[in-house]
């Protein structure tokens, strides 16, 4: 796991996770929540973000723009994320003094590579047949 921060120019892909410090929309200080890189398949636009932790599982977050995007890669520019960050990754309704949408803080976003993590199931005792 790296602190998004410290990927100034790298790429992000398909499966890689993005894992933002508090949920964009239960507010600040509500705990983490992650989000999947995905490819739309759509020439038109860059790649995308679906939830997946928490109650909006599956569901899709963003679809960025072709310029998010490096020539000739299909994959998910972090200089670009991070220039951009204030425009796609606000809380749904957390305002900020001016009226907006206050954006989600980028400090403390991790992200975990496609081929660095692994599923696990935590058995418990009240749930297995008896």
């Amino acid at each position: 796991m790296r602190l998004l921060t410290d990927m100034q120019d790298e790429s992000l892909w398909a499966g890689d996770f993005i894992r933002l410090v508090h949920n964009y929309d239960l507010g600040p200080d509500s705990g983490p929540v992650d989000l999947m890189v995905y490819d739309p398949r759509d020439e038109k636009t860059g790649l995308g973000v679906i939830v997946v932790s928490g109650y909006k599982s599956g569901l899709v977050l963003s679809i960025f723009p072709k310029a998010s995007c490096a020539l000739a890669k299909r994959s998910l520019e972090t200089s670009w994320l991070l220039r951009h960050w204030n425009d796609w990754f606000c809380y749904t309704y957390v305002k900020d003094e001016d009226g907006r949408l206050a954006p989600l803080p980028v400090q403390g976003t991790q992200v975990i590579r496609w081929d660095e993590r692994e599923i696990v199931i935590r058995e418990n005792a009240d749930s297995r047949p008896a």
